[in-house]
């Protein structure tokens, strides 16, 4: 299938690249300790959302760059504001 990254360095790196386009200034943090995805992004642009519209930014922008193998390869994104960090 075209688009779909198998490795976890190549979904990492896309996972940031998207987020990064999108939030500017935000500070990406992943892992793949094996085959899942996981990390922080930290925006100033979260303050005064509530967690859950955070996240649905963050999904919206990655359900429309990611397909859906990717997408399921997440286990999770936190996101917090600097003064959270």
């Amino acid at each position: 299938m075209a688009g779909i990254t198998r490795n976890g360095s190549g979904l990492r790196k896309k996972i940031s690249k998207v987020l990064r386009q999108k939030f500017p200034d935000a500070r990406v943090s992943l892992d793949q300790p094996g085959e899942r995805v996981s990390g922080m992004m930290v925006w100033k642009g979260f303050e005064g959302l509530e967690q859950l519209d955070r996240q649905d930014r963050v999904w919206k922008v990655l359900r429309a760059k990611l397909s859906r193998d990717e997408q399921l390869r997440i286990a999770a994104i936190l996101t917090m504001t600097p003064l959270e960090r």
